[in-house]
């Protein structure tokens, strides 16, 4: 039984994410909570605007569009992943 304690001890939602994205265990789990790790992706991707842009205002169109472009990708793989969901359940209610 103790391969089982260990493969739940590894497992958490940044390794199964890995692994269904890319085949293989995510090797970097980040420790930060999801606001944390938007925040800092968010400065990472205005520092370097700002850096390639200086002229470039804080309120400019390219934030906004950014910004649409994100939720437009938000929602479709929030959608995806509750049809998912919804499927992985039917199956499993099958067994």
């Amino acid at each position: 039984m103790s391969y089982i304690t260990e493969i739940l001890e590894r497992t958490n939602l940044q390794h199964i994410r890995e692994f269904l994205l890319h085949g293989v265990e995510c090797c970097n789990v980040e420790n930060e909570n999801y606001e944390t790790r938007i925040k800092h992706a968010e400065d990472r991707y205005k520092k370097a605007v700002f850096e390639s842009f200086p002229n470039l205002s804080r309120d400019s169109e390219i934030f906004s569009e950014l910004n649409n472009l994100l939720t437009v990708y938000e929602n479709v793989n929030i959608e995806i992943g509750i049809r998912v969901g919804i499927q992985l359940i039917q199956e499993t209610q099958k067994y």
